[in-house]
């Protein structure tokens, strides 16, 4: 993954390009994330390009490996991966290779005995572990129409970061969520998912807030997903 700077000064021309989509909607006051300036401002964002034709599922868990890596080196950073692999896909194509990619990790996690005792994904502590690092991510793509908080550009798009970072500088606290609800009350063309509960919360489940669609139905990218189209 490359740091913003020396990204957009690359000589990747189309991940320059899909970085200046993805940064003329995100780094706004108005996106609802109220925190999604701050990586620009700290020059902690880092940017990578999939563009694998087949399971490109498996390139994201490289990329995300070196993002486990710098957040070792700097807690704050900020991830995103676009799979640009040129592949037309409707929205249950993107969730099933969100689900691909979650359990790619899941997979990686697992086959390293001392995580044996990881919380399973129905215990509401469990959360996305890979080489060492708690990771929150969500999925954003261009076939999210109402949601448009969750359309960050023309592709398939992953952020991640560390799930430690929620709980530094009051980002998890009720009244952070409540701002962020009451935004995206106004930036959506739908109300906000009810699957954005809070973390240890035992009525909610980490894994439901990664992929949302236009409807208040409830994607679970940990369980297998039936209808794979991201290979």
């Amino acid at each position: 993954m490359l740091r913003l700077d020396e990204a957009s000064s690359g000589p990747d021309a189309r991940l320059v390009e899909l970085i200046d989509e993805f940064s003329k909607i995100v780094n706004t006051k108005t996106f609802p994330c109220t925190f999604s300036t701050l990586p620009y401002t700290t020059g902690e964002i880092y940017f990578s390009r999939v563009h694998a034709k087949t399971d490109p599922a498996k390139y994201v868990l490289t990329e995300l490996k070196e993002l486990c890596r710098t957040i070792i080196k700097s807690p704050e950073a900020v991830g995103i991966i676009f799979v640009d692999d040129g592949r037309a896909r409707t929205l249950e194509d993107d969730f099933a290779l969100a689900s691909d990619i979650v359990q790619h990790v899941i997979r990686a996690t697992a086959s390293s005995p001392g995580n044996a005792d990881l919380p399973k994904p129905d215990d509401p502590w469990w959360t996305l572990w890979l080489d060492g690092i708690g990771l929150f991510v969500n999925f954003s793509t261009p076939n999210h129409r109402a949601r448009r908080s969750r359309n960050v550009g023309s592709v398939f798009t992953l952020i991640g970061q560390a799930r430690a970072a929620f709980d530094r500088l009051n980002r998890a606290s009720p009244r952070a969520r409540d701002e962020i609800r009451q935004r995206l009350r106004s930036y959506d063309d739908v109300p906000p998912h009810p699957a954005l509960g809070a973390y240890s919360d035992p009525a909610s489940r980490e894994a439901w807030q990664y992929f949302l669609g236009d409807t208040t139905e409830a994607y679970d990218p940990t369980e297998a997903c039936p209808h794979d189209a991201s290979r």
